[in-house]
């Protein structure tokens, strides 16, 4: 009976013996995949941060990106801005020195001077001057300059003063109006004054 006993003591003793060798196992097996799983989410989830980062550093540089495109176009905008109101005060300050200049003395003398001068370039043929309405009084002082001015009539184009010349053959015309010396001034000056904008 005590041989029963021992025997079945052993059988206990192997069966735990066992039974403990395959918990390890299994515990083992268990913590393998616990670290396999686990290294697994690990890399997954550095993964998704670094891609998460990499959609966060783009988002932020075209933030940045369009933040100083925009502060830019701004800038720029704001620099036009100065740029025009300054040409147009120089050039409301001549044209006012102009319109002032054609109430002188000396503006007599300069229509005197350009009637010659296109008199000159039309190898005195004939000519008909135009002039503002205001300076039609001087009709008679300019017409008493050549005989070949056979008219001076009013053009409503002419705001500031000067005149045009025309020769109704050749249909040449020869403008020496103040407008349009201003004019071509205001273009000369935005194209060399420097203050080109980029």
């Amino acid at each position: 009976m005590q041989n029963i006993d021992q025997v079945f003591l052993y059988m206990k003793d192997e069966i735990e013996r066992q039974a403990r060798n395959e918990e390890q196992a299994i515990l083992k097996e268990v913590q393998a995949l616990e670290d396999e799983a686990y290294e697994s989410m690990k890399i997954e989830a550095k993964k998704d941060a670094d891609l998460r980062l990499k959609q966060e550093l783009e988002e932020m540089q075209s933030n940045a990106s369009t933040e100083i495109s925009e502060s830019h176009i701004e800038r720029t905008k704001k620099l036009i801005d100065k740029r025009d109101e300054y040409v147009n005060a120089v050039f409301t300050a001549a044209r006012d020195k102009l319109n002032a200049f054609t109430s002188t003395d000396e503006y007599q003398e300069f229509m005197v001077e350009k009637t010659k001068k296109i008199m000159n370039m039309f190898n005195n043929a004939e000519c008909v001057l135009y002039v503002r309405e205001a300076d039609l009084a001087l009709r008679d002082k300019l017409l008493k300059l050549s005989k070949n001015i056979s008219d001076v009539k009013v053009n409503q184009n002419i705001m500031i003063g000067g005149l045009i010349g025309e020769n109704p053959e050749s249909l040449l015309v020869v403008d020496e109006t103040l407008d349009f010396a201003l004019k071509n001034q205001k273009e000369w000056f935005s194209k060399n004054s420097g203050l080109i904008i980029k």
